[in-house]
């Protein structure tokens, strides 16, 4: 049996107001409306922008999305990571018919590590071209990944995209158009791998 409520302890206050509880307990009067109460909508942005800017408070509509509005910011973290994810790439590049004279065929890297070449790669690309092209062709090849191109990667060079079509026996799969062999992500990936120094990866 529980106490009235005039006479409940001093330090608890138990307001008790019928109509006014939307979750009845014992006791308490439910609200017909709260039974089937309506799902509140969710603004859309165009909604909360378009609000009267508040003086007060937290809420400034008028301020939404400023936090991410330091100029150059975003670009600036952007050139950071790619050039963390670009810092092993070779920019002095050799060719094949050099690097096939070589007794440890190898290249420097943009920080000045070596990258080395198996001997097998540089054969399987020697066996399909021909003695100029051998002189022409630079190594490694760079397969370039951009963010705007989804799960795509290209060859921009047209004797290194016909060098590894034939090394690969892509037949007439993935040909050279406008200046690009396209290859899916994963493909290029793999390439890359068990390519044994002849491709490299460039993201950009």
């Amino acid at each position: 049996m529980g106490l009235p409520i005039d006479n409940a302890d001093p330090q608890f206050v138990q307001n008790w107001t019928p109509d006014w509880f939307t979750n009845p307990h014992f006791g308490h009067i439910e609200d017909a409306a709260s039974r089937n109460p309506p799902v509140p909508r969710i603004a859309t942005p165009r909604e909360i922008l378009s609000l009267p800017a508040r003086k007060k408070g937290f809420f400034r509509p008028d301020r939404v999305g400023t936090a991410m509005a330091a100029p150059g910011g975003v670009d600036r973290w952007l050139s950071f990571e790619l050039g963390r994810l670009n810092a092993g790439l070779v920019t002095a590049k050799k060719s094949l018919a050099v690097l096939l004279a070589e007794p440890r065929p190898a290249c420097a890297t943009r920080e000045g590590v070596e990258h080395s070449f198996e001997r097998e790669a540089l054969d399987r690309l020697a066996g399909v071209l021909g003695p100029e092209e051998r002189d022409a062709l630079r190594l490694p090849i760079t397969l370039f990944v951009r963010g705007d191109l989804g799960d795509t990667a290209f060859v921009s060079d047209p004797l290194g995209a016909r060098a590894l079509r034939e090394a690969e026996r892509f037949g007439s799969a993935f040909p050279y158009r406008d200046g690009k062999m396209y290859l899916p992500h994963s493909l290029a990936v793999d390439l890359a791998r068990r390519s044994g120094g002849t491709l490299q990866i460039a993201f950009g």
